[in-house]
């Protein structure tokens, strides 16, 4: 009987310690599952962020190219500057404007399109040497499609020759430069020679066509190299242009951008302290075609601004430069 008794109490210990382990048993598997479903969901989580990455990299900035406004002598503006706030900065940079004595138009723009001011736009001036940012652009896009290199070799020729802005003119015919030189030149030290001497290389039909799929029509070169008659609405959309390619961060755009950033000559800007700037200006102080004139962009911050000052005052002097500071500081410290 008493053996009967430690028999039954033995099956009992051991159906109670097998239950028991089997319970432990089935946490431990709960929990590690619960561990590898949480690892294999960030795992998918991240794998899924990283094919998101890949699809839909960021996007660089892109210039919104104006519509353009005609105004007249008085200052139009879009956007942000439509508020109250800005009132009295307008009134007082349309009454410089108003009293400058020479014939000035004036087109500034934010890169995103947020704000944008317009004055006597309609104006066609003699933009003198700001139409070779337009002309290097288009010769950037000629190499980058296989047509020639800055390493390509051009030779200075009698027809090459032009007074002026620019060190190429004192060299020997038969010299022969490379066409990082002719365009760096153009546009760094404003080189009549170099510009002419790219203008042969690459034409003007072809680039009077693409000048004019951008609808700026007024920086045409045909008859001349130069663009007679100028429109700062035509100049602002030519460096929203120049803005998009730097974008694109080629050979090319990284040399266009060297060749007209932080440059001599500047005359829109001058006034301003610490500020980085990509630009082409103009003058002309001889014969019927008078110009004193810039444009560029103003790398201001996280929004930079494109400007485009026309005037046929003769250039160079201390009235438009002066003028153009009082303009410059309205603008820039107070509208963009």
């Amino acid at each position: 009987m008493c053996n009967i008794k430690i028999l039954t109490l033995l099956v009992c210990f051991c159906v109670i310690f097998t239950a028991c382990k089997s319970a432990d048993n089935t946490i431990s598997n709960s929990e590690k599952t619960e561990s590898e479903i949480v690892v294999e969901s960030n795992v998918s989580t991240l794998e899924n962020e990283a094919e998101k990455e890949q699809i839909t990299p960021s996007k660089p900035t892109v210039a919104v190219t104006p519509n353009g406004i005609n105004t007249g002598k008085k200052i139009a503006v879009t956007g942000a500057l439509e508020s109250d706030e800005f009132s009295s900065d307008l009134l007082e940079l349309e009454a410089i404007l108003n009293s400058h004595k020479y014939n000035i138009s004036l087109s500034v723009y934010s890169v995103d399109g947020s704000r944008g001011l317009e004055y006597n736009t309609e104006a066609e001036i003699f933009g003198a040497c700001t139409v070779k940012a337009a002309y290097t652009l288009y010769s950037c896009h000629q190499m980058e499609a296989g047509n020639g290199s800055l390493q390509t070799e051009l030779t200075y020729e009698q027809k090459h020759y032009e007074t002026g802005t620019g060190d190429m003119q004192y060299s020997p015919f038969g010299t022969v430069f490379s066409m990082e030189t002719a365009l760096g030149k153009s546009m760094s030290i404003s080189d009549n020679v170099g510009y002419l001497m790219s203008v042969d290389f690459f034409g003007r039909d072809g680039y009077n066509e693409w000048i004019s799929t951008l609808g700026c029509d007024s920086l045409k070169i045909k008859p001349t190299v130069w663009s007679l008659h100028t429109k700062s609405n035509d100049l602002v959309k030519v460096w929203c242009e120049i803005y998009n390619y730097f974008e694109t961060d080629t050979t090319y755009s990284r040399f266009l951008y060297e060749s007209c950033t932080n440059t001599a000559g500047n005359y829109a800007t001058a006034a301003l302290d610490g500020v980085e700037y990509s630009h082409k200006q103009g003058h002309n102080s001889t014969g019927d075609w008078l110009s004193y004139s810039d444009a560029g962009i103003v790398w201001k911050g996280d929004t930079p601004y494109i400007f485009a000052i026309l005037t046929d005052a003769p250039g160079i002097n201390s009235y438009s430069a002066n003028e153009f500071a009082k303009i410059i500081d309205i603008v820039h410290n107070k509208l963009f």
